[in-house]
């Protein structure tokens, strides 16, 4: 009985110590997080403005190509088709393949191995 009580003394004793590592390692991961994020709306406002000048510009010359053809109203609606196949690529890019792992991640890993060296302990 007198060993577990001293052995729970121990176990709150590091977790109180490893408290203010977590808190600091929280704080880290925010502040990468906030870089990260940074850089990430900087490159997609540039590729965004950029990405809608060339496909502009590409609607105007597919239109233009094809001006004193025939073919002038079926260039129209392609280039509106294709207006909208890269909205919706464009969509489907950002909400499925960017995803970013979570927050705490790092910090629930240190809590998973803290946990393992307390149950090795007891």
């Amino acid at each position: 009985m007198l060993s577990a009580l001293h052995k729970s003394k121990q176990l709150y004793l590091i977790t109180l110590d490893r408290l203010t590592d977590y808190l600091d390692l929280l704080k880290v991961e925010m502040k990468i997080r906030e870089y990260q994020l940074a850089l990430r709306v900087a490159g997609f406002a540039a590729a965004f403005l950029f990405g809608l000048l060339a496909t502009i510009f590409l609607g105007l010359a597919i239109i233009i190509s094809f001006w004193d053809t025939s073919f002038r109203i079926l260039a129209a609606w392609f280039v509106v088709v294709l207006y909208g196949a890269v909205a919706g690529i464009s969509l489907y890019y950002c909400f499925e393949r960017l995803r970013s792992p979570p927050l705490t991640a790092t910090l629930r890993h240190e809590l998973q191995r803290d946990i393992n060296i307390i149950k090795e302990n007891l």
